[in-house]
């Protein structure tokens, strides 16, 4: 049986657009198969009584360091998603439902939405930019929005977030390995030689 990792993320989040895009490469790496995770990362801010950005330092910070990291990584160009920070259901209802009906799709679908948000600016609180990745990737937009809308999908994205909350999930990207935790992007080689 092949052993998997749990990558949780956000699609808000510009470190987890980053380790997104290399994330196949380390799990075949390892010999892994990745779990996908979108969860709703306000929820978990919520629920321990804080925000992402509550230090006006930090946001300035993070978008100048991630804007290095992805020039670092041969992203030339990386804007800030409009009207950021917003909540990312639609893309993470749709990971869900394409998980359901074709599972080698899923890395196909996050990588390009998050390509979308945070190379191309799109809102990710739009489910009309959520539909326009699906559709571009060759999925139904009438069935990718019934099937995002569904009652089992809006659990499902429930049901994670509570998972993250629960496994102690913090951040994003979050990567659980054999019960051992990564926050970031940046501890890929960690992984690899521990969990190789």
């Amino acid at each position: 049986m092949i052993k998997s990792l749990d990558f949780f993320f956000d699609f808000a989040s510009p470190y987890g657009f980053l380790a997104a895009r290399k994330l196949s490469a380390l799990a075949e790496n390892i010999g892994r198969d990745i779990n996908w995770r979108p969860f709703l990362i306000g929820v978990v801010y919520q629920a321990h009584g804080s925000t992402p950005l509550s230090h006006p330092l930090k946001e300035e910070y993070m978008f100048t360091d991630a804007f290095r990291r992805a020039k670092l990584d041969g992203i030339e160009r990386m804007n800030k998603p409009e009207n950021f920070p917003a909540h990312s259901v639609p893309p993470s209802r749709l990971t869900y439902w394409i998980e359901r009906e074709a599972p080698d799709r899923v890395s196909d679908f996050v990588v390009a939405a998050y390509q979308a948000y945070w190379t191309g600016g799109g809102d990710t609180s739009d489910m009309a930019a959520a539909l326009d990745v699906a559709e571009a990737l060759g999925f139904d937009r009438q069935k990718a929005l019934a099937g995002m809308e569904s009652p089992e999908i809006k659990g499902r994205l429930r049901a994670v977030t509570d998972e993250a909350l629960e496994r102690g999930v913090f951040g994003s990207p979050f990567i659980l390995i054999d019960d051992q935790p990564y926050w970031g992007g940046d501890r890929f080689a960690d992984i690899e030689t521990l969990h190789g």
